[in-house]
């Protein structure tokens, strides 16, 4: 599976780097779930996730992949991203998305605003 999971993650990088949305698309399971139900904006299907990456990009919201870790729970990238603000400014963010992945798709996505509890749940690290 590393090796599944190390072609995934290549993948994964080059797909968010490109904005290749149909490469991202075609890594995802069809029920692919992207935050909790408890939460606004979430996802629970491939078409929803690609929704959601298309509105953001379509609002001008930009991103590279800084880094990407494989771990037992998955794919762990950490993304910097730069939110558009009134009067023409802009705010940079880290963020992570923990792919976690069954067979050869990826079913979950969890967002984190911290690497340390990130590399936790990926299970690379101290719980926070």
């Amino acid at each position: 599976m590393r090796a599944g999971l190390e072609w995934m993650a290549g993948e994964v990088r080059a797909s968010l780097e490109a904005r290749d949305l149909e490469g991202f698309g075609a890594l995802l399971a069809d029920d692919v779930r992207w935050g909790e139900d408890i939460v606004p904006n979430h996802c629970r299907s491939r078409s929803e996730v690609i929704d959601t990456f298309r509105r953001q990009i379509s609002a001008g919201v930009a991103g590279r992949v800084s880094s990407v870790e494989l771990g037992p729970a998955g794919i762990l990238c950490r993304l910097t991203v730069t939110f558009p603000v009134e009067k023409g400014g802009a705010r940079t963010r880290e963020l992570f998305h923990l792919y976690r992945v069954s067979g050869d798709r990826i079913t979950e996505i969890d967002p984190f605003v911290d690497g340390r509890s990130a590399l936790a749940a990926l299970g690379c690290g101290p719980a926070a």
